[in-house]
């Protein structure tokens, strides 16, 4: 089957967790499909980054959107040059959080790149056009007619503005615009002959605010080295990307909320490392009774993560989140939010710890740290649902049965 799919995300490096949910979920399927990747040059998506994806994938055909071309829109530029002088000057602004919140800033969709896609579209004979995160999702309007289009919702954008706007008094033209983006969105969904979710707490979501298009569930997956459960070594892990507002709101709200309530004087070996890329030193000088450490971007977890305890102190967003499958398939105890392990499987006092209170949050921290028994147990009970539910074959194997059921109208 002949497969394009349209992306503002280039799946390497694996360094959030949208790539990795394209690239294992690609990695499987490209020797079954006919792969088509297109996606824009910029940021995000480097040059060196596609040559070494080049590299892991021949059997792939790339076609970028050079990043001259995309600036060479108007309106693309000039959007580009306002948000650049917003930052500078109005980071602090309260209205403008909400606008960066609610506004997707810097994807050109102007009528080049439209013929750029659609000429690709015709040259691969598609036999379904996949489109990929939420910036590209009125796409489907510029889609020929003829070739069956498929939206894979990552996250649902409207539940996440909801939830990260939930504590800002919003002025009536904020909370109007933001139930207008709610009403776009389902209007694009129903627009798409098939709509994938990752999970089936977004499909009743989206079944329940209207959206009349088949939905389908499709767990992403990660392509993760099984590990055993060895002891814990005194790290506490947090893994994600300072870009995803999700990820700074929930580490903010453990650094501010849930750290000074542990007795890290039981733990003196006790150290917290945020993994990923993009957090500001500020978080290595952080004046609290346990060290806090940066590290970054890293290729390789396993080293830098196995033997920890994983923290998923997140408090809005949509989705899946990957860092529940990352720790599971490690063999790390983990403690989580209710938002944190939503739509998955894993379940307080079995696969992990689920917290929501401040309070609560640091006791079932506190627990595990003093629980080698425990952390035994839930790893080990984690790993088993891993494998059978989440695993890259399992996961895989849905997903071919949504295209293995498309074809063109």
């Amino acid at each position: 089957m002949n497969i394009v799919i349209l992306t503002i995300i280039l799946p390497y490096p694996l360094d959030s967790g949208g790539a990795q949910a394209q690239y294992n979920m690609i990695d499987r399927l490209r020797r079954m499909h006919n792969i088509t990747l297109v996606f824009p040059i910029n940021e995000m998506n480097s040059v060196a980054a596609l040559n070494q994806l080049r590299d892991l994938w021949p059997d792939v055909d790339f076609r970028p959107y050079s990043y001259a071309k995309q600036l060479a829109n108007p309106k693309f530029f000039y959007s580009k040059a306002e948000r650049f002088i917003k930052k500078t000057f109005m980071k602090n602004s309260e209205r403008f959080q909400v606008e960066r919140m609610l506004k997707p800033y810097g994807y050109s969709m102007d009528g080049r790149f439209v013929n750029f896609m659609n000429n690709i579209i015709a040259e691969k004979n598609a036999d379904v056009v996949q489109v990929e995160f939420y910036p590209y999702l009125s796409f489907v309007h510029k889609l020929p007619k003829n070739v069956r289009k498929i939206f894979i919702h990552h996250e649902i954008r409207y539940i996440r503005n909801k939830r990260l706007l939930a504590n800002i008094r919003l002025l009536k033209k904020e909370a109007n615009f933001m139930e207008e983006l709610r009403r776009k969105e389902i209007d694009d969904l129903n627009a798409y002959d098939a709509v994938v979710t990752l999970t089936d707490v977004d499909k009743n979501e989206l079944t329940a605010a209207g959206v009349t298009t088949p939905i389908l569930v499709s767990p992403a997956s990660i392509n993760a080295e099984l590990m055993k459960y060895s002891g814990w070594n005194g790290n506490i892990t947090f893994l994600g990307g300072y870009s995803h507002t999700p990820n700074q709101e929930g580490m903010e709200w453990f650094v501010d909320k849930v750290l000074p309530l542990v007795d890290w004087s039981k733990y003196p070996n006790a150290k917290i490392q945020i993994v990923g890329g993009g957090w500001p030193a500020s978080y290595n000088n952080i004046e609290k009774p346990v060290t806090v450490q940066c590290r970054g971007f890293v290729k390789e977890l396993a080293p830098v993560a196995h033997g920890s305890i994983m923290i998923i102190p997140i408090l809005s967003g949509s989705g899946m989140r990957m860092k529940i499958l990352e720790a599971a398939a490690m063999g790390l105890p983990m403690v989580t939010t209710t938002v944190g392990v939503e739509g998955l499987l894993f379940q307080n006092g079995v696969e992990c710890m689920v917290a929501d209170a401040p309070q609560d949050f640091a006791a079932a921290l506190e627990k595990l740290m003093a629980n080698e028994e425990l952390r035994a147990e839930l790893t080990n009970n984690a790993r088993e649902l891993y494998e059978q539910k989440y695993s890259v074959e399992a996961t895989s194997n849905v997903r071919n049965s949504v295209y293995m059921n498309s074809s063109k109208k």
